[in-house]
């Protein structure tokens, strides 16, 4: 069920539609949109300027989670907890490999783990590890998929919330934990597995590929906000607020680009339906270049080619 519930919040787009003014087709290349219905969803990548879309093959149909690191190897995640990632994308199809990494006690991560986000050089990934059913507390998982070695950092006093990791730099990772309305950061060290609060009143956390930029949105009714990370994690106030377009209440998915000039929202409604995709651009102050709908898809999530 939490399975569920996290694929229905994070979304897919193969139904990906007609797009709505202003349309700037270039603001969409190198996008990568997971879509579909839960257990049944498709990958496209837009390319040639943003004016097309190719399906890529995926390792499995339930996939709930896409990333793409250094020279765009993509990391999967599928319901059942495995984890894949891929040779190099380019014309053809890749081919997919599962990953079974151990800690340093030679066993493998505890499981579920959910989500995937590459560090600044691309070669490790993050994965946040709880069980949703009840109250375990929460971990941060870094993996080198290359040596199937992995790191853990038990949080076992705090409760997850559902939302991907964001690296702020190129060991520490910014996680969300809390409690209804009351949430924060924990940032998490992999290099000496130590964890510390970090700033208060986040939902969601994306920072660009070269961890310099990030987008957060603190919840409930709120915008989402564009800043600097040291500015976010200094608590500084940002000058930049997306609000929803019509018809939308909230971000499910944030995904900044390589080095933060362009910004993907995953948009859903009240009920947590993905309703569209926009993608908004630094050069014009964070302007809407583009906006997707996402027709009668029941899942949605989006990232950047690296």
């Amino acid at each position: 069920m939490a399975v569920v519930t996290l694929l229905a919040a994070i979304g897919g787009a193969a139904a990906a539609g007609c797009e709505t003014e202003p349309t700037d087709a270039s603001a969409g290349d190198g996008l990568l949109v997971l879509a579909g219905d839960v257990g049944s969803v498709k990958l496209t990548v837009r390319e040639d300027g943003g004016r097309r879309s190719r399906a890529v093959e995926l390792p499995a149909p339930g996939t709930t989670w896409i990333a793409a690191g250094r020279a765009n190897v993509l990391l999967a995640t599928v319901t059942d907890g495995r984890t894949f990632v891929s040779d190099p994308l380019g014309d053809d199809d890749p081919a997919w490999r599962l990953v079974e990494p151990v800690t340093l006690t030679d066993e493998p991560p505890r499981t579920p783990l959910f989500y995937g986000t590459w560090d600044p050089p691309g070669s490790v990934y993050a994965q946040l590890g709880a069980d949703f059913s009840d109250d375990r507390g929460m971990r941060a998982v870094v993996t080198d998929p290359s040596l199937d070695q992995a790191v853990e950092v038990p949080m076992e006093t705090r409760q997850a919330v559902p939302a991907p990791p964001a690296w702020i730099d190129d060991d520490r990772i910014a996680l969300v934990s809390g409690n209804g309305d009351r949430t924060e950061a924990v940032i998490v060290d992999s290099a000496t597995q130590e964890s510390e609060p970090g700033p208060r009143d986040v939902r969601l956390i994306a920072t660009s590929g070269d961890a310099a930029t990030a987008a957060v949105w603190a919840g409930s009714d709120g915008d989402v906000e564009v800043l600097s990370t040291e500015a976010w994690l200094v608590g500084d106030a940002s000058g930049t607020r997306i609000s929803p377009p019509a018809g939308a209440s909230a971000p499910v998915v944030l995904a900044l680009d390589d080095q933060g000039r362009r910004l993907a929202v995953v948009w859903a409604d009240g009920d947590g339906t993905p309703t569209s995709i926009s993608i908004h651009l630094a050069s014009d102050d964070w302007a809407r270049a583009t906006t997707f709908d996402l027709g009668d898809a029941s899942a949605a999530m989006v990232a950047w080619l690296r």
